[in-house]
């Protein structure tokens, strides 16, 4: 039981790593990884199927929730529900808006 729990921290831990520094395809790429080392090490400590499967399921999704909480975080302060109300365009600007002369 302890393997899979160090398997899930480090699962998530890789994830936080990916979302400081990669876009969202890095998971495409680290996704089998982790799927793959799991698997290894699972067999080594001789679990069943059920449970080695199980616990890869969790690694890959603690690791994809990892990234986007850690991208949320990066980029949330960027996004701020105030730019819309106070009628200023953000830092992107407002481009598909025609020019009203008067």
């Amino acid at each position: 039981m302890t393997i899979a729990i160090v398997l899930i921290a480090a699962s998530a831990l890789a994830g936080i790593a990916t979302g400081c520094a990669f876009r969202i395809w890095a998971l495409v790429v680290l996704s089998p990884f982790i799927a793959i080392f799991a698997a290894i090490i699972l067999r080594v400590y001789d679990f069943g199927m059920m449970a080695g499967v199980t616990v890869i399921a969790i690694c890959l999704a603690a690791s994809q929730l990892a990234y986007f909480a850690t991208t949320y975080l990066r980029y949330a302060r960027d996004v701020s529900p105030h730019d819309e109300v106070d009628g200023e365009p953000g830092e992107r600007g407002e481009q598909k808006i025609r020019r009203e002369h008067k």
